[in-house]
């Protein structure tokens, strides 16, 4: 008889059809009697071969204390990964364990994890921070600090592979050295087992040093009481997600091994997941260094901010508020240490750039509306603490005591010294006001306060959503028409609530043109700017229903006549009140919550209509509007980024041939509206002696595809107005897909814009776009420039030097070519 070969389905998976039928083939005759089955042999991948891992928890028990849980690890293919039991080269292999504890109080309050495994620490003098003064715009801040011993929260991380035991191929049993009935007591703490609570196991692995996929993070939420049953999302604590809400701005390529890399991975690259920190980074976690708190809503606030310091993994010191450098601390270290203001491309009150208010996040997305006093802290109390502010130790006379937040929130947080515009918490507890903050489920809370002018604007911008029609000019009688769809018969000019309707118009051909000469409407030509709610004898209008029809007369600007054709794009100011959600009169001085929003328009388009005028052709989108907006926000606000130019609002003033009298806020990104003023910057002096005035050194480029890439990349050579630090981006700068998306790298067009001319000469345009990353000064850049010069770039040339088109970068850099953009850069789209 045949012998009999017992495959496990593994095996099968890994045998070819053919080499399967070879075997059983190849045995001839009878080999007697059967025996019985043998065991399977074992199957998988060696952890030492493995280039990726994959890990899930189960199996959970917790016998007397004995807590053991089940590691399931495979590679990416699920092919279970073998070995590890014996591996000398893991780098991490740390779990840690937490309970779930409701909390008591007024209102709905969410429930915060209390880990099984702690540490007091004692501050370490060496790293120890101390007061320090700064000075910054010449006015003098104190920085305090109050270190001292402290609780944090944990995990097991030096048992490593001892604690492990082999159940299956790619199934390791952990069993913690922490026996939950044998905890040292710490004061403050209630660490006694709970079976009847939600308990969390999280995972931090990761075989080696490497910065790459085999790191996982991984957690499993339970039910002891209910035989350890997987717990449901709805019973745990999950607020933010990784995906929904952090990934908008960072990123997760833990792959990218490039200096310029910046994916989320703290701890030493090792933690990566929310849920894993979570249960470390909880209400009582301090760092004893600063005493700053640990809380993960607390520290994430106040990073944000920009006003948080601690000393971190390592006793590198993390100052998030770039202030030591500027202090000349004598404990930072260079190279080591970090100091970097973090710059939040949206206003730190703008809660959904965070956390979803739109029914799509995690399941608990709406705890953030719900009152927790170390989380409001971080804003409403940054600077101030239990030692230089003691007297919020004692709550006044007759009052109860509600501890130094507490009494400072409910006694002594007068708009005067909390410092947040419009907060008046004293003035609320005083008034009954409670549900303010301690709100029932299903009650906005404080997140009424918050979220107002989110709610206000998107409702505003429903309301007074429009659209403008395309244009035509007549350059017999220099006129510009065009229409606005307006939302309904009321036009804007008899519409109380309407501050401004301001109307940009700019010349096109190749691009944008911007130099000063007197005209007509401003002194740019080509380009002017108009608030159409205003009344000047050029400008008319006719009203049929909904639909405006506006014509310009009088325009005399040069390119304009020249090239008759452009773009036209508008924003719209409403004044509106926050409270009562809703548009009000402009006039009206009795409303305390009035505030203004901005609507952008769609960018339309005018041609000439006389005969032979050649037709518009729209300038090529080479980045991601919706990209844009993952950080910047829908219609983004760059107000206080031109505040510093604010002019005086006539249509023939210089300044607001350029700019608006408003802010200039609302805008889209990347349909050109930006580049009608940041673009190559003529000559040209007008009668005033204003000369060319946008030419700047390259490394202040005024470009817009100069200027962004040296802001994101960090290479620009200072701020001003109200910026006092360099702008922090969060993702790699290399990693194009940040902005663009697919198909928008090909650089075909792009060798033939104009030059950049900056202040000391010519940039041929893809020069002028890598040369902001690669090369922003001359110095240390030799054989980049080297480089663009041998393709037919102009780096830093005479007036002239370059010839459009000559260019031949996208040869081998366009997107898709042997040395595109996509592959010699990180990028991940």
């Amino acid at each position: 008889m045949m012998k009999r070969f017992n495959f496990n389905s593994a095996t099968k998976a890994m045998l070819g059809a053919g080499l399967l039928s070879l075997l059983l083939t190849a045995c001839g005759g009878s080999d007697g009697k059967d025996g019985e089955d043998g065991k399977p042999g074992p199957v998988g991948l060696d952890v030492g071969q493995a280039t990726t891992l994959k890990a899930s928890l189960e199996g959970v028990k917790i016998d007397n204390g004995i807590v053991s849980v089940d590691i399931v690890l495979t590679n990416a293919n699920g092919v279970p990964v073998t070995g590890l039991e014996q591996y000398a080269q893991v780098n991490s292999l740390g779990l840690g364990i937490a309970k779930l504890i409701p909390q008591k109080g007024k209102g709905d309050k969410t429930p915060q994890w209390t880990s099984y495994i702690n540490t007091v620490q004692a501050v370490n003098p060496a790293r120890s921070l101390t007061n320090y003064t700064y000075t910054v715009g010449g006015v003098a801040k104190d920085v305090k600090f109050t270190p001292g011993d402290a609780i944090q929260a944990n995990i097991e991380s030096s048992c490593k592979t001892a604690c492990l035991t082999v159940v299956d191929a790619g199934v390791y049993r952990y069993t913690f050295k922490a026996n939950l009935s044998a905890l040292n007591p710490i004061d403050g703490l209630d660490l006694t087992y709970d079976p009847a609570l939600v308990h969390r196991i999280t995972l931090e692995l990761q075989t080696d040093g490497s910065k790459d996929a085999k790191l996982v993070n991984s957690h499993i939420d339970f039910l002891p009481s209910d035989n350890f049953k997987e717990a449901a999302a709805t019973d745990t604590r999950t607020v933010v997600d990784l995906e929904a809400n952090c990934i908008k701005c960072h990123n997760t390529n833990y792959s990218d091994t490039s200096s310029t890399a910046k994916p989320l991975a703290l701890h030493g690259g090792k933690r990566i997941a929310i849920a894993n920190c979570q249960v470390c980074h909880n209400s009582y976690s301090k760092d004893p260094e600063t005493g700053a708190s640990l809380d993960m809503g607390a520290m994430v606030h106040a990073i944000h901010k920009g006003t948080y310091t601690m000393v971190g993994y390592g006793g590198t010191i993390y100052d998030f508020s770039g202030t030591i450098p500027k202090a000349e601390y004598p404990l930072f270290r260079e190279g080591k240490d970090v100091s970097e203001r973090v710059t939040l491309p949206v206003s730190i009150g703008t809660c959904e750039s965070c956390h979803s208010t739109d029914g799509k996040g995690p399941v608990d997305a709406d705890n953030f509306k719900h009152h927790r006093g170390l989380a409001c802290a971080s804003c409403h109390m940054t600077g101030f603490n239990p030692v230089d502010n003691s007297e919020w130790l004692t709550p006044p006379e007759g009052q109860k005591d509600r501890g130094f937040v507490g009494n400072y929130f409910h006694y002594y947080a007068t708009p005067e010294i909390d410092g947040i515009p419009g907060a008046d918490l004293v003035n609320v507890f005083q008034n009954g006001g409670c549900a303010a903050c301690h709100a029932a489920e299903g009650e906005e809370g404080s997140a009424k306060y918050h979220l107002a002018k989110t709610v206000v604007t998107k409702s505003i911008r429903d309301e007074y959503a429009y659209k403008l029609g395309n244009g035509t000019f007549d350059a017999s009688g220099n006129k510009l028409t065009f229409t606005v769809q307006w939302h309904n018969d009321t036009a804007p000019n008899a519409d109380t609530s309407v501050k401004a309707l301001w109307l940009v118009a700019a010349a096109l051909d190749k691009e944008y043109q911007i130099g000063y000469k007197a005209s007509t409407f401003g002194t740019h030509p080509g380009r002017f700017s108009v608030n159409l709610v205003k009344e000047y004898p050029a400008i008319t209008m006719a009203q049929t229903g909904n639909t405006l029809t506006y014509t310009i007369a009088g325009i005399t600007q040069p390119d304009m006549i020249a090239l008759k054709k452009g773009t036209l794009s508008a924003k719209l100011f409403v004044c509106a009140d926050q409270s009562e959600t809703k548009a009000v009169d402009c006039s009206d001085a009795t409303i305390t919550h009035k505030t203004e929003v901005i609507i952008a328009a769609n960018q339309a388009n005018f041609a000439g209509i006389s005969a032979g005028d050649s037709p518009f052709v729209a300038r090529n989108v080479v980045a991601s509007e919706a990209k844009c907006a993952n950080c910047h926000g829908k219609q983004a606000d760059f107000s206080v980024a031109h505040s510093r130019v604010r002019p005086t609002g006539s249509p023939d003033s210089g300044c607001s041939s350029c700019h608006t009298s408003e802010p200039n806020t609302a805008v889209a990104l990347t349909d050109g509206s930006c580049v009608t003023c940041h673009n190559n910057s003529l000559t040209a002096v007008n009668s005033t002696g204003h000369s060319a005035g946008r030419a700047k050194n390259f490394s202040r480029g005024f470009d817009f595809k100069v200027m962004v890439h040296q802001i994101h990349a960090n290479t620009r050579s200072g701020r001003f107005g109200n910026y006092t630090t360099d702008v922090t981006f969060p993702e790699n700068p290399a990693n194009c897909a940040v902005c663009h998306d697919k198909g928008q790298l090909n650089l075909a067009t792009l060798g033939d814009k104009p030059v950049f001319i900056a202040s000391t000469g010519e940039y041929s345009p893809t020069v002028a776009a890598c040369a902001s990353c690669h090369a922003p000064t001359a110095e240390g850049n030799s054989a980049v420039i080297g480089h663009f010069e041998t393709n037919g770039g102009v780096y830093n040339g005479t007036a002239g030097a370059y010839i459009s088109g000559g260019e031949t970068c996208a040869t081998c850099h366009g997107e898709g070519k042997s040395s595109g953009v996509d592959k010699v850069h990180p990028v991940k789209y």
